[in-house]
């Protein structure tokens, strides 16, 4: 029996200078939907002859006012508690380099409320661990982040590169 299907969000990147305006809002069937607009005369640097809205639909959308604890408990907690429940749990954040992959998954160093979903998925099933001390638990956990067709296992010390299939 399947727990959960997949699950899309969208997060929007706090930026410093404006590369277009977005609009958060809901479509015809009540599912949040993002629209992206790019003026033609802000599309400085990339073609953009016909389409100036992008529409995309979500789960949720995180906008730029969005903190870390709000997404980890509307997108890997839920995943968490899955886990817990003893099936397979995924979050797979994907985006261009520099929208903010890293920041969402990690978190800042700076501040202790800027830890991202692994640090604070890794405290709460610590939490449920002691909480439910009847029984005995292990935890697999891997990294790894896939670039121009390479993948890169995080946890490994060494670094080094190697085609998806040759991952462990």
């Amino acid at each position: 029996m399947v727990k959960q299907t997949i699950q899309i969000f969208g997060r929007v990147k706090p930026t410093r200078s404006k590369a277009g305006l977005y609009e958060i809002d809901e479509d015809d069937e009540s599912h949040p939907r993002l629209t992206i607009t790019v003026p033609r005369e802000l599309a400085d640097g990339f073609v953009n002859n016909k389409k100036e809205n992008y529409k995309f639909r979500f789960q949720k959308v995180f906008d730029q006012s969005s903190q870390q604890d709000e997404i980890f408990d509307n997108v890997a907690k839920p995943v968490a508690d899955s886990v817990m429940q003893g099936y397979n749990g995924t979050i797979f954040a994907y985006g261009q380099t520099g929208s903010g992959k890293t920041f969402t998954i990690t978190g800042g160093a700076e501040r202790y409320i800027d830890r991202g979903i692994i640090p604070r998925c890794l405290s709460y099933l610590f939490e449920q661990f002691e909480k439910d001390g009847g029984r005995s638990y292990t935890l697999h956990i891997s990294y790894l982040e896939i670039y121009n067709e390479n993948g890169y296992d995080l946890l490994d010390p060494k670094h080094d590169a190697a085609k998806l299939e040759d991952l462990p």
